[in-house]
């Protein structure tokens, strides 16, 4: 008797783009820490960061405490999307941090809430790369 085959189960409700952009991470204290993305997409972004980076954002060890309640702002700098107004503003919360060696980790971002309107600059940047990964396949 043949054992039904199991399909893979997706949590993400978006798909990510693998894109590295310069991002401003803005700590409630007010602290800017510059990192690079690794990808995108409508609900957030990862980024990965050394340990110092790491330790700025929980300085009692990331990988040891919640960091659910810890809130951020993200800046994104999207080049050349729009004449007058290229940066996302995002407030952002941590959902995923993972060791990946011993001085670099990888952390997931949530968006909660954008500023200025800047949610319809992702969404163009997202089609972009929709456009883009449509014409490779």
């Amino acid at each position: 008797m043949a054992l039904p085959t199991s399909v893979p189960f997706e949590r993400r409700s978006t798909h990510r783009y693998k894109v590295k952009l310069p991002v401003e991470l803005i700590l409630e204290d007010g602290t800017v820490l510059p990192v690079e993305s690794t990808d995108i997409s409508n609900t957030g972004l990862q980024f990965s960061c050394d340990s110092w980076v790491a330790d700025e954002i929980e300085p009692r060890g990331i990988q040891t405490h919640p960091l659910d309640q810890i809130r951020l702002k993200a800046v994104i700098d999207f080049p050349g999307m729009d004449k007058y107004n290229s940066k996302l503003y995002a407030r952002c919360r941590i959902i995923v941090a993972r060791r990946l060696s011993q001085d670099e980790y990888l952390l997931g971002l949530q968006f909660k809430d954008f500023e200025n309107g800047s949610e319809r600059l992702l969404e163009k940047f997202i089609k972009h790369c929709e456009q883009k990964f449509q014409k490779k396949a």
